[in-house]
């Protein structure tokens, strides 16, 4: 039965989303989600559940839990629509769910998460599973452990955003992860929940590879276009002066990447103060956003565009914007073209 105190679907989704990082019991996720008020009684008895073969090796999912250290958050829109197009829960699309159980007899479900919410849903209290046994002497490597598990089974799947990946390999203790979580703190950048408090940032994927924290073979090299510290800076002299709203990841590395440009140019002196002030004068002109200054890049040169448009209109050097921005006279001309 629907819980009767309704939430609309906004405020359940919200509430998923902020979930602490850690532990938490199946069976209290899904009162969550049953306060939503597109769960009808009508709606739950539409969700019909699967035989389970009493032969095949169970678990009762109303022991399991799942650690919000390493899982990936729900996303209640997707989980409704499979179950609606499905009708309810699919023993054939769904298979088995991999449970592990620490040394405090707590059950964990490492893989199969939504799978074992949707089959609650659908009113079954029991899913076949496959059972790993923790041998590691202390909670924290059995969560490492379990992480690990998670990032082999479903990093390489598309499904998974790239600051998904990130999140399942900080969690398995990941030497790069934990570099890029560094600068993520420092920078008050909040990213799959690990920064509770901290500015909301997209295209993850981006900054992960200018910042060369992407995932790889140890000691293998990358570019580091991006350094951690102008990343830094860039995203304080954002957060200082659009003081709402998600930040551009483009506009924070392109922030940057004029900071590192001005430091390293001979003919200007351009410090860090005057620059700051120059971007608190512009950001505080009506009508200037974020979004006016990253809208209409040069494909395959969206820092170089940007990084000009600061030049130009916040720097004001106008005659060397080009140069020192890496535009050729061709994507001037282009850019013209585009920003007409």
């Amino acid at each position: 039965m629907a819980i009767k105190n309704a939430k609309t679907f906004a405020q359940v989704q919200t509430e998923l989303q902020n979930l602490p990082l850690g532990e938490h019991k199946l069976i209290d996720i899904v009162k969550i989600i049953k306060q939503c008020e597109t769960f009808k009684d009508k709606t739950l008895d539409s969700f019909k559940p699967a035989i389970i073969d009493e032969s095949e090796s169970t678990v009762n999912l109303d022991e399991v839990y799942v650690d919000l250290t390493y899982q990936r958050k729900l996303k209640l829109k997707k989980l409704l629509q499979h179950l609606q197009r499905s009708g309810g829960f699919s023993l054939e699309e769904a298979g088995h769910i991999d449970i592990a159980v620490r040394s405090n007899k707590k059950k964990f479900v490492w893989d199969g998460f939504r799978r074992s919410i949707m089959a609650l849903l659908c009113g079954m209290i029991r899913l076949e599973h496959s059972c790993y046994t923790h041998t590691a002497p202390t909670i924290e490597l059995q969560r490492i452990k379990e992480a690990e598990l998670f990032t082999v089974r479903n990093a390489k799947s598309e499904r998974m955003g790239a600051d998904e990946i990130f999140f399942a390999r900080y969690a398995a203790g990941e030497e790069y992860a934990k570099d890029m979580k560094h600068v993520l703190d420092r920078a008050n950048i909040n990213i799959c929940g690990l920064k509770p408090g901290g500015r909301n940032m997209g295209g993850f994927a981006f900054v992960e590879k200018e910042l060369g924290y992407q995932e790889r073979e140890h000691g293998s090299l990358v570019d580091k276009n991006i350094l951690d510290d102008d990343f830094v800076w860039a995203s304080e002299q954002l957060q200082d002066n659009f003081e709402e709203g998600q930040l551009s990841s483009y506009l924070v590395c392109a922030l940057a990447n004029t900071r590192q440009v001005l430091k390293n140019d001979n003919e200007s002196d351009i410090k860090d103060e005057l620059f700051s002030e120059n971007f608190k004068e512009w950001a505080s002109k009506e009508g200037n956003k974020q979004k006016t200054l990253i809208e209409k890049p040069i494909k395959n040169r969206v820092i170089e565009t940007i990084t000009f448009r600061i030049l130009r209109e916040i720097v004001k050097l106008n005659g060397r914007a080009q140069t020192l921005s890496g535009l050729s006279k061709e994507d001037l001309e282009l850019l013209e073209d585009l920003e007409d």
